[in-house]
């Protein structure tokens, strides 16, 4: 493996010989064209703020993140982030003590009490917080945008990547519900921006802001620990193979130099770093040394009658009973281990592009998921007939490794879960979307590859077809096509929806 600093290509096209992509690259390289990506996005985003049910009827959690950023509302603002004794009742939101990703809840807390401050109901309460989840999502694609920019990606492939990205279903819905995870991805996001930037040329500094951006990241969202660690050490070892650890060299004489250089920006780091080690400090430093654990299990803060009355934690503990009894009664299932693989692809594919979740019924139309399935098997064996033109530099690398070991760790979580209960948690396509962007970028720029290599009438031919049937995935796929054409129960619409969307547009009877 040869790594060095080159970035891609900037073009997809040569400008003398196909004048018409020519210009198309030019225009999806413009500013403008970001922006307008940006502004439809945050308006799908905020239609889905107000139309989804309160609280998302495919969604569960959402209630119980509602539950807990109520629960700090209703607290005086001078007690702090930090909870301590709460009743057994209160634990239906989860184990809230000593929950690493309590920041959230606290910093929503404040729109909350604003929204009650102004005599908003629940529901449009909840359709405020859900607007500023979307906002958070906008910030994650201008995160991108800087990551592409950093990883040396062409503008007009980085801006099809965030396309795709923005407009896969379960990024715009998941943005549009009340939850960590939007805010959570935009940090992955930045921290993935500063990472390519250690990976290709990035200084002291620039590492500096990454194991910022990292606790930034972990206290938004604990499990991203592994895409965290991942990240980071496919980052510091990509820069290794190009520089060694000469960029290393003199670090107190370097960062006095750097002070003394760019005070203000230093003191921001300074500041920025100091407050987020604190707070890691006390949630994850605290609760490795007391309860040897990121996320202590609510047993081992409160009683196990109590912790019942949260629904993870009693789901979790009668699927144990339940494979105990079947291995004593010799009634456990043989697991699978293809049937197990197949089961996975296709409900992480289902599950990224379309609405999914346990409360109502949801069957996409099959000949629209063998299609993208279809395009997505052909897009990758093409892509891989190409990688060795596209990872020619540390930072390209780092956005082909980072997605495909992530992804690995996740089939093995799942797979453990079904070897281990035989059932199926977390299984859904929303834990691949902090990568999605990275594989998209790769993909398209080994497409771009390959068909820069065509010549005459083939080439033709190709882009074409390559444009036509990304044209026709983006009208089948794209958030509000795969979302009500299927969505045809008053059960998943607001109240708001069910007045004001026309009847063709949700189904319902007036």
């Amino acid at each position: 493996m040869s790594l060095t600093r080159e970035p891609v290509t900037g073009r997809m096209v040569d400008s003398r010989t196909e004048p018409v992509l020519w210009r198309a690259n030019r225009v999806l390289s413009s500013p403008t064209a970001f922006l307008v990506v940006l502004v439809a996005f945050l308006l799908v985003g905020f239609l889905f703020a107000v139309t989804i049910h309160v609280p998302a009827s495919a969604a569960p959690d959402e209630r119980r993140h509602i539950g807990n950023i109520l629960l700090y509302a209703a607290r005086p603002w001078t007690d702090g982030p930090f909870l301590h004794d709460v009743k057994a009742s209160t634990l239906w939101l989860g184990e809230v003590t000593r929950f690493p990703a309590y920041l959230y809840y606290y910093l929503m807390s404040f729109p909350a009490r604003g929204a009650q401050a102004l005599g908003l109901d629940y529901e449009h309460t909840v359709m405020v917080l859900r607007s500023i989840d979307v906002l958070a999502a906008g910030a994650g694609l201008v995160a991108l945008r800087a990551m592409f920019r950093n990883a040396g990606v062409p503008t007009a492939i980085g801006l099809l990547a965030i396309i795709a990205t923005a407009f896969t279903g379960r990024y715009a819905w998941q943005a549009a519900t009340i939850s960590y995870d939007a805010p959570s991805m935009a940090a992955f996001f930045l921290f993935a921006a500063v990472a390519v930037k250690v990976a290709r040329d990035g200084g002291l500094r620039t590492l500096a802001w990454l194991v910022v951006t990292a606790m930034l990241a972990l206290m938004l969202k604990y499990s991203q620990a592994p895409l965290i660690l991942a990240g980071a050490f496919f980052a510091i070892l990509f820069r290794y193979r190009v520089d060694g650890f000469a960029w290393l060299r003199n670090p107190v004489r370097r960062a006095a130099a750097g002070f003394r250089g760019r005070p203000a920006r230093s003191i921001v780091l300074v500041v920025v770093g100091a407050a987020l080690l604190a707070l890691v400090l006390e949630r994850f430093g605290v609760n490795l040394l007391v309860y040897r654990a990121l996320n202590p299990d609510c047993a081992e803060i409160h009683s196990r009658a109590a912790c019942m009355n949260f629904g993870i934690f009693r789901r979790n503990y009668n699927a144990v009973r339940a494979h105990d009894l079947a291995v004593v009664t010799g009634t456990l299932e043989p697991f699978h281990p293809l049937a197990f693989l197949w089961m996975w692809i296709t409900t992480y594919f289902r599950s990224l592009f379309f609405f999914w979740g346990p409360s109502l019924a949801w069957r996409p139309n099959l000949g629209v998921v063998v299609f993208g399935a279809t395009v997505s098997v052909a897009a990758v064996a093409i892509a891989g007939t190409q990688l060795r033109r596209v990872l020619r530099s540390a930072s390209m690398w780092w956005l082909a490794t980072v997605p495909i070991a992530y992804t690995v760790a996740v089939l093995c979580f799942n797979a453990a879960t079904a070897v281990n209960l035989r059932q199926d948690f977390a299984f859904s396509g929303r834990y691949l979307l902090p990568v999605m962007p990275m594989i998209v970028a790769v993909i398209l720029l080994a497409m771009s590859s390959w068909l820069r290599g065509l010549r005459g009438r083939a080439a033709t031919i190709a882009w074409v077809a390559t444009i036509t049937v990304g044209v026709v995935l983006f009208a089948f796929y794209n958030p509000i096509s795969a979302f009500f054409p299927y969505a045809d129960s008053a059960a998943w619409y607001s109240s708001w929806a069910r007045a004001v969307l026309p009847h063709w547009l949700t189904g319902l009877d007036t």
